[in-house]
């Protein structure tokens, strides 16, 4: 993997080639330690060492845009060159682009030397067997435990200069019984305080056998308990059509015309806060803007929204530091943070009288994105809450439901929180379990 130095190296290099036009270069260097384990026995273990540089050229509204593995001074100087060769057949965007020249220089380096001695590829394998050892005869375990060192360098042709480095470890296991009754349990982290890979090994087990003989239940609304995990599934799609600037520009996001207005329950606060220390941090985006943190939804009350530097100028503000160097996304968050409440889970189940336990969801598509309507399947557990206690399983059901709507019927919020990770732990929230009345489901599986 490439040092700070090195990085900085190939980014003048770049743009000495390019001199003359305005440049902007991203360095992103990865290791990744990867062991695999499938019914019950590790079957993988990978090491991949990556680099890939990044090169935009702006000419005017012109951008080209050309991504490499070859870093030597020969392999950058032929990627330059296509770029600029590319100009000349590219037709001109909507908007010119300046660069951000302020402030000079950013750096960051939450890289934990504990992680490296403690997470090898034996040690993995160790803990991983350990976890493997608490089950009983008829579960199977599957998932993955993985190490990863990431550098990430940024500069442009104004000489400002970005770097941040990082370590974590990712971990999730799915346990599924010979029955058929699963349980899921992962997590994100770069803090050995809080690793504990044979506590997830537990969870998911524990959730695999409450996890039998389920009933099925008729579609209907219900009292819904959602654990972090379904919380976090619904937060990742609110991100993609209701919390940008480019989401309302378009017209496809669920809080056009209502910045002002309070649109969920008062209990409800959504921060975007790369500072919060249970989320991975990363201090500036991939424009090179310093990142803010971002109140978007405070008190119930819809606030601000995210943008990258094109939709920021559409609508005369700044950028907020949330680009991904994906034009059509806009801005897009990548550390959710969402409020506590003052009850834990055990509580919230203790109070309710009747209701469903959900684990996580999957296959969610979006209805009506103006409306906030997401639909999607439960999966590795659903339970059943009678008189404050789970009595049994149920079958998974299909959700269709006014997120808007739901999110206006929340009784309670768990005073435990929990790190969820999505797109290979690039974006990582930190949210409770939420108790929301008249939950719609729309359909029932057989499993």
């Amino acid at each position: 993997m490439l040092s700070k130095n090195l990085s900085y190296d190939i980014i003048d290099f770049v743009i000495k080639e390019a001199e003359g036009y305005d440049t902007q270069v991203i360095v992103f260097s990865s290791e990744e330690g990867l062991t695999r384990f499938a019914n019950s026995e590790i079957h993988q273990n990978v090491f991949q060492d990556e680099t890939t540089v990044s090169i935009t050229i702006f000419d005017g509204k012109k951008q080209s845009k050309i991504k490499t593995s070859l870093y030597n001074e020969d392999g950058l100087r032929e990627t330059v060159k296509d770029a600029l060769t590319n100009l000349e057949f590219l037709l001109e965007g909507e908007l010119e682009l300046p660069l951000i020249s302020s402030p000079e220089l950013i750096e960051n380096d939450d890289y934990s030397n504990d992680l490296v001695n403690l997470f090898g590829i034996e040690e993995r394998a160790k803990v991983i067997q350990k976890g493997i050892n608490i089950l009983e005869t008829g579960y199977k375990a599957y998932g993955a435990l993985s190490y990863k060192e990431k550098n990430l360098a940024y500069g442009n042709s104004t000489g400002i200069k970005r770097y941040n480095r990082i370590n974590s470890l990712e971990f999730s296991t799915l346990i599924i019984s010979e029955t058929g009754g699963s349980g899921y349990a992962e997590f994100l982290s770069n803090r050995i305080e809080d690793i504990d890979i044979i506590g997830g090994f537990k969870t998911a087990y524990d959730k695999a056998k409450m996890n039998k003989d389920p009933e099925g239940l008729e579609p209907g609304a219900y009292t819904v308990i959602l654990e972090p995990l379904a919380v976090g599934d619904i937060l990742t799609y609110f991100a993609y059509i209701g919390f940008s600037g480019k989401s309302i520009q378009n017209g496809s996001s669920f809080l056009i015309d209502k910045k002002g207005n309070k649109i969920f329950d008062e209990k409800i606060t959504i921060i975007d806060d790369y500072t919060d220390e249970n989320t991975i941090s990363l201090p500036f985006d991939f424009e090179g803007t310093q990142r803010q943190k971002v109140k978007i939804i405070e008190n119930g009350v819809a606030k601000d929204l995210l943008y990258d530097q094109a939709s920021g100028i559409k609508d005369g503000v700044d950028s907020t530091g949330h680009s991904l160097n994906v034009v059509d996304l806009g801005g897009l968050p990548c550390n959710l943070v969402m409020s506590s409440g003052d009850q834990s889970v055990e509580e919230i189940i203790q109070n309710t009288e009747n209701g469903l336990l959900i684990t996580r969801f999957h296959y969610m598509n979006i209805i009506d994105p103006r409306k906030g309507i997401l639909t999607g399947l439960t999966r590795d557990g659903v339970f059943k809450i009678e008189k404050g206690k789970i009595v049994g399983a149920i079958k998974n059901m299909r959700f269709t439901e006014n997120m808007m709507e739901a999110f206006n019927r929340v009784e309670a919020i768990s005073q435990e929180r929990a790190r969820t990770l999505f797109a290979d732990g690039n974006f990582n929230y930190y949210v409770p379990a939420l108790k929301i009345n008249g939950f719609h489901f729309t359909g029932k599986t057989e499993a």
